[in-house]
């Protein structure tokens, strides 16, 4: 559901809330039927927030448990519930919890209206900002010759390119051999802010690009390393293959060299240091003169050619690749750094933001709207203005 007009964001929650109410209760007038069927068509994440809370038997029981004439006192019996306390500056809360704050809090706001004597305006006065919704399977192949394919979660092709037939099937890429004596092409897989994709390489290696990512290697692995580059983030299940080793090159100065192993490397430009994370196996991070082996559960930290390694949150890592923000003692800087590479947004600050670190779960698949809604609990305060989020203290 979108941002309603920020001169009037009260009255417009209050007559969405009042219709949607209005509607489980199939009390609607004509009238009121007819605009709740305009603001449902006009989006179409309005029809699927419609359709997604239709079910009148469950926002019946969550209704009976929050209803109140105080608006800010519902939401706060909500959040007490939900939420872990202020002072603690920590949630973890799901995709039905977050949704359901946001329906719950439509509701209270409906029955605060109804007891109202101020007269309803019509949906049309006030046009809401539309929503921004999560990222999805979608990337952009470049083959040898510099010719481009898009490609997204519902597309199905074979093409032949080198040594190798491509086939694209629901967000992935998979290569197969056909010539084993032809020369490799180099392609190069790129995803867009607010994309991921899949391929498997033709030694069978999956990898997994997040947003704003690239990964470029042959059609065909030769004698000698199994070599490609990245940038961005990717998450690696490698083949094992002791007679011929993985190497991911991640920048002029860093290498991580692999025989068989589970990994994760995060090399975004406006992060201040490299990351490889080891979920299971053996590498072997080089960068300049210094190298070091990990050990399943250590991430090594790269900056400035030195290696620093510890003890890694692998979950946290790994967890885009599993469909969750993660976060670990994450201050609001770099949480707003993952949501704009997923949403394709940008963050804008205004004002002294106080330092707060977080730690928790949060679904991919969510609206950002009810993301922002989450982390505005603890006291900082965002809004948006196009593409742009606001965060203000």
């Amino acid at each position: 559901m979108g941002v309603p007009d920020s001169q009037q964001p009260d009255t417009f929650l209050q007559r969405v809330a009042y219709l949607i109410s209005r509607h489980q209760q199939d009390q609607l007038t004509a009238g009121e039927a007819e605009e709740l069927r305009a603001w449902r068509d006009a989006s179409p994440e309005n029809r699927f927030f419609l359709e997604q809370w239709n079910d009148t038997r469950l926002l019946g029981e969550k209704l009976q448990q929050y209803t109140r004439s105080d608006v800010n006192t519902a939401w706060e019996t909500f959040r007490s519930r939900h939420f872990a306390p202020a002072t603690t500056k920590r949630f973890r809360l799901t995709w039905w919890q977050w949704s359901a704050a946001a329906a719950i809090a439509l509701l209270a706001g409906a029955t605060w209206y109804q007891q109202s004597i101020r007269p309803a305006k019509p949906l049309a006065q006030h046009q809401p900002q539309a929503p921004v919704v999560p990222g999805s399977s979608k990337a952009t192949l470049t083959l040898a010759d510099g010719s481009t394919i898009t490609l997204d979660s519902t597309g199905s092709q074979v093409i032949a390119q080198g040594a190798a037939s491509i086939h694209q099937h629901n967000g992935q890429l998979r290569y197969d051999i056909q010539d084993p004596v032809a020369t490799p092409a180099l392609n190069t897989l790129t995803t867009p802010r607010g994309g991921q994709f899949r391929v498997t390489l033709p030694d069978g290696t999956a990898v997994w690009l997040n947003a704003a990512s690239s990964i470029t290697y042959p059609t065909a692995f030769r004698e000698g390393n199994r070599q490609v580059s990245i940038t961005g983030e990717a998450y690696f299940e490698v083949v094992t293959n002791a007679n011929q080793p993985f190497r991911v090159t991640v920048n002029d100065h860093t290498t991580v060299d692999v025989l068989g192993t589970s990994f994760c490397i995060s090399a975004y430009a406006n992060e201040s240091a490299i990351s490889a994370t080891l979920v299971s196996g053996a590498v072997k991070v080089n960068t300049g003169n210094t190298s070091r082996v990990l050990a399943p559960g250590q991430q090594a930290q790269i900056a400035h050619g030195n290696i620093q390694v510890g003890q890694a949150d692998v979950s946290a890592a790994i967890a885009w690749k599993n469909g969750e923000f993660y976060f670990h003692n994450a201050d609001i800087p770099a949480i707003m750094r993952q949501l704009e590479r997923w949403y394709d947004v940008h963050a804008i600050y205004e004002g002294n933001i106080p330092v707060r670190t977080f730690q928790g779960e949060i679904q991919r698949n969510l609206p950002l709207e009810d993301v922002l809604e989450g982390l505005q609990s603890t006291g900082i305060h965002f809004h948006m203005q196009g593409r742009n989020i606001i965060v203000q203290p």
